[in-house]
Parts: structure tokens; C-alpha cells; sequence
């Protein structure tokens, strides 16, 4: 069992080798030589150009949250609203909705339509986030979500960087892929040339 996972491991990087062109095969053509290593300079160009693109913009994006994150725990404040009553919506689904009731510091009485659950009552308190007139809000952002936006800032930075070697490659095989069917027509055309002699 132990010597069946090396061989497979073996045979995967001989697989690969072979791939990228590092067998020394020498029926590997010229062009097949200059498209492998237009292959190797896009993957080093985007090594090169990803670390540095990826880690920029996960600290753009990171900052933003926190400043953001700041300013909008300032300005949000979390208190509890009473449920008063329950409003259902039949249709192909049913869905229930609670009507909110809550007062601000200032005395100003304000409702809300929310969607409830199953167990939800009048009478229920729920715990809702409100803006500084009072009026609910969603919840202000969190670390988490400052993490989640730089991870996919990061993500599409990185996305970014590897577009252009990646289109200099693919115009580059194409036309190695046009010179390998000019080859391969010639020499089709030699072999049905009648022979004298």
C-alpha cells in the first residue's frame, strides 16, 4: 500500500515534466521550445507581479473596513423593539412578517416590518439596530466582513495581475498553434509529392 502512493507520485511528476516541456523529448520542435518559454516567463511574471498587487490592495481594502467599521459603530446604536402584531402574506409561499414598535431617547416612536419566524409573538423583544434619527438601519460592519473584503480584494487582485501574461501566452500559443499546422501541411505536402527515381 505504502510503495503504490510514491509510484503514483512519481508518474504524476513525470506527467508534469512532460507537460512544461523538462523531459529533453527531442521531438520537441523550436516551437514548441519558444511557447514554453513564453509559458514559464508569464508564470514568473505573474509571481512576480501577484505578491506584491495582492498584499496592496488587501491593506486598501482592510483600512477602508476599519475606518468604516468605526464610523458606522459611531453612528448605529443597538436597542430592543417590541413586536406588536403579525402580518401574514399568502401566496405559493406564506410568509409572516412582525410589526416593530420602539421609542428613541428623544420620545419619537418609531415602527418597523420585518420579516419573523415561526415562534415570533406580540409582545416579543427583538434586539434591532437603529441609526442616530432613530430610523432601523442593518447592522454596521464588523471585522469579519472588514476580513471578507480584503480577502477578495486580495483574491481579485491577484485575478488581475495574472490577465496580462496570461493573454501575452495565449496570443503566443495561438501563433505557435498556426506554425505547427503550417508545418504539419508541408509536410503532408512533401510526403504526397510522387517520387522519381
Amino acid at each position: 500500500m505504502t510503495s503504490v502512493r510514491p509510484r503514483r507520485v512519481a508518474a504524476a511528476l513525470r506527467r508534469l515534466r512532460r507537460r512544461f516541456g523538462f523531459d529533453g523529448n527531442p521531438l520537441r520542435r523550436d516551437v514548441d521550445r519558444r511557447q514554453r518559454a513564453v509559458g514559464m516567463g508569464a508564470a514568473a511574471a505573474f509571481a512576480i507581479a501577484a505578491p506584491p498587487a495582492c498584499a496592496s490592495a488587501a491593506s486598501l481594502s482592510y483600512g477602508a473596513g476599519v475606518h468604516a467599521e468605526h464610523a458606522e459603530s459611531a453612528a448605529h446604536h443597538r436597542i430592543t423593539a417590541r413586536v406588536t402584531g403579525i402580518e401574514e402574506q399568502s401566496g405559493e409561499q406564506r410568509y409572516s412578517y412582525a410589526r416593530l414598535a420602539w421609542t428613541t431617547p428623544d420620545g419619537q416612536a418609531h415602527t418597523a416590518v420585518v420579516p419573523a419566524g415561526r415562534k415570533t409573538t406580540p409582545g416579543t423583544a427583538r434586539r434591532i439596530w437603529v441609526d442616530d434619527r432613530g430610523e432601523k438601519t442593518p447592522r454596521p460592519q464588523d471585522r469579519a466582513d472588514t476580513v471578507a473584503g480584503a480577502v477578495f480584494a486580495g483574491a481579485g487582485a491577484a485575478g488581475a495581475a495574472a490577465l496580462p501574461p496570461l493573454a501575452v501566452y495565449l496570443m503566443v500559443r495561438r501563433r505557435c498553434d498556426r506554425g505547427r499546422e503550417e508545418m504539419w501541411d508541408a509536410a503532408w505536402a512533401r510526403l504526397d509529392r510522387p517520387h522519381i527515381g
